[in-house]
């Protein structure tokens, strides 16, 4: 009688980045619309407070609750910062974050386990740069589950990271090719993201810290489907001592509920859409590299002259410099 009381509750930990969190609560309406047909389930998602998110985010996160009612959300406190070197990267910088984040993160599970009626915290799933969240679940006794917002392939090069760690010394950059499990064929070692390029970058290092956790996982959920990724997703079958990958996409927001509205206002999400509108079906390319990465007036001049270059149409979201520096921009 006692479990038929409790009701099971999954904790949702996204980065405070727009393309994570939207991700994030996509999946988390999905699982709660297949879960409670035959089980008792609730779905938190705990925001952290990050000072270099979009000012905009703040209005954002705080009318989720009224447009998602069957999610719960919990936006913690700011903390004091870390101590931050002159020049920091993003995984520097969430890293170190989710490192001053951790007590509040535990106290805000503590809270939810001792709340009443009473509930049955049955597990974690946390972002890609919160690996450290990994011990207070474990002190707490519930499973954790990596979230991976990107795509199988890249999850498989990030799986193979220690390994690559350790089978190359010093650098990457010496090696004309290198063979990734994930990846069809073997590629220069310069189409990796940059921070993976050097290893004596902070970026790199906080990269091989989390990727070397991955195995402590009980789970990994990648936004993806095997019509798309099929190499990819049969490479994880291989990996020795890694945890179950489980290929839940596309998880895409098709409804636009979980979005940030545009900063133009509606009259300009109304101007992009009659545009569209008039182009023909299937021949618009939308060229978008998410909510903070930022791109050189080089490397925009490339893309911009790449695009224009193919031939087709194109929408292109193209953000403001971004508020830190460092490698971590690809």
């Amino acid at each position: 009688m006692e479990d038929e009381k409790q009701r099971s509750e999954l904790v949702f930990v996204p980065a405070p980045a727009l393309g994570h969190m939207a991700s994030t609560i996509e999946l988390a309406n999905r699982l709660l619309s297949i879960t409670n047909q035959h089980h008792r389930i609730s779905i938190t998602i705990l925001i952290f407070s990050f000072p270099y998110t979009d000012p905009n985010f703040t209005s954002y996160f705080q009318s989720l609750p009224s447009i998602f009612p069957k999610i719960r959300f919990i936006i913690l406190p700011p903390v004091d910062p870390p101590p931050l070197p002159a020049h920091v990267a993003i995984e520097t910088l969430v890293s170190l974050y989710c490192r001053k984040w951790t007590p509040q993160f535990k106290e805000a599970l503590t809270q939810l386990t001792d709340s009443s009626p009473p509930i049955r915290l049955t597990g974690l799933v946390i972002d890609v740069r919160f690996t450290d969240f990994i011990d207070v679940a474990n002190q707490l006794g519930v499973p954790t589950f990596l979230n991976f917002t990107t795509n199988a392939a890249m999850l498989g090069l990030l799986l193979h990271l220690p390994t690559l760690h350790a089978d190359h010394p010093k650098t990457t950059e010496s090696f004309t090719e290198l063979a990734i499990p994930s990846f069809a064929n073997s590629v220069p070692p310069t189409v990796l993201p940059t921070p993976l390029l050097n290893k004596t970058d902070d970026s790199y290092k906080w990269y091989v810290h989390h990727c070397g956790r991955f195995r402590e996982l009980k789970g990994i959920l990648v936004n993806t489907f095997p019509e798309l990724e099929s190499y990819a997703i049969d490479s994880f079958d291989s990996l020795s001592g890694a945890p179950k990958v489980y290929a839940v996409g596309p998880i895409v927001d098709l409804a636009g509920k979980g979005q940030l509205r545009p900063v133009g206002g509606s009259g300009e999400q109304e101007r992009i859409m009659k545009w569209l509108d008039r182009q023909p079906e299937g021949s618009v390319v939308l060229v978008c590299f998410g909510s903070m990465a930022g791109l050189s007036g080089v490397e925009l001049r490339e893309i911009a002259v790449g695009v224009e270059a193919s031939g087709y149409r194109f929408l292109w979201s193209l953000r403001n410099a971004p508020r830190f520096s460092g490698t971590g921009r690809r």
